[in-house]
């Protein structure tokens, strides 16, 4: 197990510096900057020197290394946008209103996705399966944004229950938690009726039966331990994967989250801004994937994590 967590590991860190590498050549790739003449009518001697100053009229792999160099530091630099910050200090103020907003969101449509596949599987072909399918066709189909939409109309405008967007006290965070929510549920429902169905028609369920197990222990104690390793595959990711920021769900709600800076950065070329959001979602989901190999390792222990198989 520690050798295959090393070798993990390693490809961790060379996957973490490959992707900077594209991330940072294909951000300068791209025509225009942060103080380009369109944007920025300033004198040419005035550019020149801001250039120099943010180092930017260095050679990109010297601009490359340094910005590299300082990440090794946890130093981010400096946004454009607020030159009085740090880049690390306005993502630890962003960090928090997304965290809330996706944590919340996971740790509620997971175990509500889990029961509704749970009970597609167990009442295959009936109404009950039937509309567990469409509550999840629609969570995966509908784009969050139409839904956002939706859940503003109904309860902020037409019944007027809760406000439509804004962040801080509890009441603003039901609509876009929700919203939130109904993407891991979606998914949740769908994986776990297929391996449910799956682990339910293999032989060793019938051989339980045979012997005489009580449906309920067949279910919770084989039947749902079998089912649960595309479940817990899937379920870091899509933690990071929203707890990092949802762009529409934020910019919907207007949530100040990390989705906002993530838009304002790429559309003002904020390159220490943009790099870092960047680099940290790709060194989070690096990390759900090392140790959901590492727990999917642990649920199946025929697995041999260090054998090639």
């Amino acid at each position: 197990m520690i050798s295959f967590i090393l070798r993990r590991l390693i490809s961790v860190a060379v996957t973490f510096i490959v992707v900077s590498l594209i991330i940072f050549f294909m951000m300068h790739a791209i025509p225009g900057g942060p103080f380009d003449a369109n944007d920025m009518p300033v004198s040419e001697a005035v550019r020149d020197k801001l250039m120099a100053n943010l180092g930017l009229d260095q050679p990109l792999y010297v601009q490359y290394f340094r910005y590299m160099w300082g990440v090794l530091h946890f130093d981010f630099g400096v946004p454009y946008q607020s030159p009085g910050d740090t880049v690390t200090g306005l993502l630890s103020r962003a960090w928090v209103p997304s965290l809330v907003l996706g944590g919340l969101g996971v740790l509620i449509g997971a175990p509500l996705g889990i029961l509704l596949g749970m009970a597609a599987a167990l009442n295959r072909n009936t109404w009950i399966d039937y509309l567990a399918s469409t509550v999840a066709t629609f969570g995966l189909t509908i784009p969050v944004f139409v839904t956002s939409m939706l859940l503003i109309l109904v309860f902020a405008v037409w019944l007027q229950w809760l406000p439509a967007s804004g962040w801080g006290k509890p009441e603003r965070w039901i609509l876009p938690i929700t919203a939130y929510a109904l993407i891991p549920l979606a998914t949740y429902a769908r994986y776990t009726r297929s391996a449910m169905l799956d682990t339910i028609n293999r032989p060793f369920v019938t051989v339980l039966r045979a012997k005489g197990l009580s449906e309920r222990r067949i279910i919770f104690q084989h039947v749902l331990r079998n089912s649960a390793i595309p479940l817990v595959t899937v379920f870091l990711p899509m933690f990071i994967g929203t707890a990092t920021g949802s762009i529409f769900v934020e910019a919907m709600f207007r949530v100040p989250g990390l989705g906002a800076y993530f838009v304002s950065s790429i559309e003002t070329r904020d390159y220490p801004l943009e790099m870092a959001l960047m680099l940290m979602i790709t060194f989070m989901y690096c990390i759900a994937y090392l140790l959901s190999d590492i727990v999917y390792a642990l649920i199946n222990p025929r697995i041999r994590v260090g054998g090639g198989q």
